[in-house]
């Protein structure tokens, strides 16, 4: 059976050297796997994000899910996240990490391209 892409937004906002928690993942469906993810700013500037897994609490990182590095942002234009740990497991959250190399525009946000379980 073929799975839907589902899409979330998470809103970052202006985050300098810290963790944004953005969604949980709902017991009883198996988790996710994550196959993209983007970051988009509307004024141009130099960060660093990490999507990361945030444990069952959401306040601290226990894994990376894909990562940008340093970047030097455009206006109006995401940057593609590299995808290293795909599948994150059900009761778990899913957040932005900004690893202080610049701070996040005020309106930054990250784009989480997924399937339901594996």
């Amino acid at each position: 059976m073929a799975h839907s892409i589902q899409i979330a937004t998470i809103h970052v906002g202006a985050l300098n050297n810290g963790l944004r928690p953005g969604f949980k993942i709902p017991s009883g469906y198996g988790g996710i796997t994550v196959l993209a993810a983007q970051i988009f700013q509307a004024a141009a500037g130099t960060a660093a994000f990490n999507l990361v897994d945030l444990g069952t609490a959401g306040t601290a990182v226990s894994g990376t899910i894909a990562t940008l590095g340093s970047a030097v942002f455009v206006a109006n234009t995401p940057q593609d996240l590299t995808v290293s740990t795909a599948y994150v497991a059900e009761g778990r959250y899913v957040g932005v990490e900004e690893t202080n190399v610049g701070t996040g525009n005020a309106v930054t946000e990250c784009y989480v391209e997924f399937l339901n379980a594996k």
